[in-house]
């Protein structure tokens, strides 16, 4: 508002000036008024002057202004950009983890159906000992399915809270840990006639959550199956961390493709897989290694890749964990 004032003060005070002088030549003829008219007619030429310096400052702030604010919307674009085609990309993944979680999910509820049906049709005609098996079988299902369901959830879970915290931490015995896993898979791994080798060192002992532990191992066991050719082994072992003797670290290792260097981080994120394995016959959520990596986190622990990604060389993923105490 005062800017406004100066600048038209400005333009009408010279105008007042110069038309005083006209008026005022007509009718004085004095050396020393005229001289006074001179210096008037100075100063109206030095406000003239004045105002065009300040009028071109005023327009070169509101050029730069304008420039700025030019910027600052070619940001915003950029940034709502990014923001949709990020969306269309979770969108997409999200349609993608949709078609394979239903895969994923239908395979072990079939299997508790088959069994459970077939117990119901021919109950009188199934040997007491078929009974038992059937009921373990799809009991195994209903596991793995638990499993399925907790990925989903705590997949969930992190969107919403952006974090896990394992419910109760304990002395977790490393080879009961690993054959409780193992009792999980047998039933896979009888059926694609592997053999699994057990390198474990005894009286081991991580501080963890049991059910979570439990969840990444079988996360990472059903991945060396799934990604790894029907009767090659897979491989358990646990020892001492060679930097550190206050941590553990559990391996599991199989003899499939492997993960190129440069995929490993990848793994690890939300809904992601590889190239190959989307268009490949192999079904996945995308979701289990990144509960794993967040689980173990969570736990204080550390999980990574050994792999040179070429075929046949397989797949290592080590897990480290604080160690615990005897019990």
């Amino acid at each position: 508002m005062k800017y406004n004032l100066l600048q038209k003060a400005l333009i009408f005070l010279p105008l007042a000036i110069l038309l005083a002088l006209t008026i005022e030549s007509e009718v004085i003829d004095d050396k020393a008024i005229a001289l006074f008219f001179l210096l008037l007619t100075a100063l109206a030429g030095i406000l003239f002057a004045v105002r065009y310096l300040l009028t071109t400052n005023e327009n070169e702030r509101l050029l730069q202004e304008r420039e700025r604010r030019l910027q600052e919307a070619e940001h915003l674009y950029q940034q709502l950009q990014a923001a949709h085609q990020h969306l269309r990309e979770l969108d997409q993944l999200k349609d993608q983890f949709l078609m394979t979680a239903s895969h994923e999910l239908r395979t072990p509820l079939t299997s508790v159906q088959g069994y459970l049906a077939l117990m119901a049709q021919f109950h009188d005609k199934i040997p007491p000992e078929k009974h038992r098996e059937y009921l373990q079988k799809a009991q195994r299902s209903c596991e793995v399915l638990v499993m399925l369901l907790s990925n989903v959830m705590d997949a969930s879970r992190l969107e919403v809270d952006a974090d896990i915290f394992p419910a109760q931490f304990e002395s977790v015995p490393v080879h009961d840990m690993i054959q409780s896993v193992m009792n999980l898979i047998e039933p896979r791994v009888t059926q694609e006639q592997r053999k699994v080798h057990f390198h474990i060192q005894p009286h081991l002992y991580v501080r963890a959550d049991t059910g979570c532990l439990r969840q990444v191992l079988l996360n990472i066991s059903m991945n060396a199956l799934k990604y790894s050719p029907l009767r090659t082994p897979i491989a358990f072992s646990a020892d001492v961390a060679t930097d550190s003797n206050s941590n553990v670290v559990i391996s599991v290792t199989d003899e499939g493709k492997g993960i190129a260097p440069q995929d490993q981080a990848r793994v690890f994120q939300r809904f992601v897989r590889l190239e190959g394995d989307r268009l490949s016959s192999i079904r996945g959520s995308g979701l289990g290694l990144y509960i794993s990596y967040r689980l173990i986190e969570a736990m204080g622990g550390k999980i990574r890749i050994e792999s040179k990604g070429i075929p046949g060389k397989g797949t290592t993923f080590h897990i480290q964990l604080p160690m615990a105490e005897v019990i």
